[in-house]
């Protein structure tokens, strides 16, 4: 953002009244993390929703007001302290779970589109996000919030890399239902995404063959015609847009059944690192009736090039960043945004 931009947005703030009780206006205070204290204050995002903040330099509306709306309640409805508690609750309840065959199994063929809640970051407040975090979470995600709300975006796609858990079960769009498994696909931004849900009664992985991963491990079983997913090694990523980011401890609960040509859908994500409590989201997947619509193989690299370490010398001949050089980008850094925010910090 260029000063003059800059002024005219931290002055709109002021006239639209968006100043928390300490006077400060919108990220105005030399050092913003010491504006802690007015973190949880919708004023202090100008009630501004998550993706409202996002949309101030894509919609050319720097400093306005926001439309306040807060539409949902985010805490988890349910007594459970994990995942795991939550997850066995549940198979106990179903009496160990609904053994199907091919021919018992719910029909969930076709493509399916929607899934819109609280995760996209719109019609849900800033300060309720930042509110439902942990204090070293609660920073990261103002650290986000003041970084694209000034322009200085950082998202995934823009450098070749996944969506991650969270934006994933967003947008289930195929369901593949087997006795011994049920295969998601999703044609994502940066690439397929593929994630497999193992429902042959096995457990997750022995401690020894457990990591990181993109969309986590998943096991689940049948209650009636109900999915029971319990998914854990989730790697640390962020959500999405103004969106929260998530520790290597997040676990997750989801419950997916068809109801008409609508699937719903339950997510309860567990993290005792980054969440003062579980939250909790519902979604509607709707069935797509139009035939033209049907998903691609794709890839980042289609629109965005290939991977930021390889490059082209001026001799044509390609050659790869490495470690210690300029513009190296290390794939296992777990924030690699932090470094991208705080170049604009100063």
């Amino acid at each position: 953002m260029t000063s003059t931009r800059a002024a005219a947005f931290f002055t709109a703030f002021a006239i639209a009244g968006a100043a928390p009780a300490s006077g400060q206006t919108l990220f105005t205070t030399d050092d913003y993390r010491a504006d802690g204290a007015h973190w949880t204050d919708p004023a202090y995002y100008g009630h501004n929703t998550a993706r409202e903040l996002t949309d101030m330099q894509v919609d050319a509306r720097y400093g306005e007001r926001g439309s306040g709306r807060d539409d949902y309640e985010i805490g988890s409805p349910y007594p459970f302290a994990t995942a795991r508690e939550h997850y066995d609750a549940w198979l106990e309840a179903a009496g160990g779970g609904t053994r199907h065959t091919l021919a018992t199994l719910p029909d969930w063929d076709g493509l399916w589109g929607g899934g819109a809640s609280w995760l996209n970051g719109r019609n849900i407040q800033a300060s309720t996000i930042a509110a439902a975090l942990s204090p070293e979470y609660r920073e990261y995600y103002v650290q986000q919030a003041k970084a694209e709300a000034e322009g200085r975006h950082w998202w995934a796609a823009a450098f070749c890399l996944p969506d991650g858990f969270v934006r994933g079960v967003q947008r289930a769009q195929h369901f593949i239902v087997r006795p011994p498994q049920v295969t998601v696909i999703s044609d994502m931004l940066s690439s397929i995404q593929v994630r497999w849900i193992h429902t042959d009664g096995r457990g997750h992985a022995s401690e020894d063959f457990q990591f990181p991963q993109w969309v986590g491990e998943s096991i689940g079983f049948w209650d009636g015609d109900a999915l029971i997913v319990h998914t854990n090694q989730i790697r640390q990523w962020n959500a999405t847009h103004s969106m929260f980011e998530w520790s290597g401890r997040l676990e997750a609960v989801e419950r997916y059944q068809r109801v008409g040509d609508t699937m719903r859908v339950e997510l309860t994500l567990y993290d005792p690192v980054a969440f003062l409590e579980p939250l909790h989201a519902e979604m509607a997947f709707e069935l797509e009736t139009n035939p033209d619509l049907r998903p691609v193989f794709s890839t980042c690299t289609d629109t965005n090039g290939p991977a930021g370490n390889i490059f082209v010398r001026e001799d044509g001949t390609l050659d790869e960043r490495t470690p210690g050089t300029p513009g190296y980008w290390d794939p296992r850094e777990p924030r690699p945004w932090a470094a991208h925010y705080a170049l604009g910090e100063n």
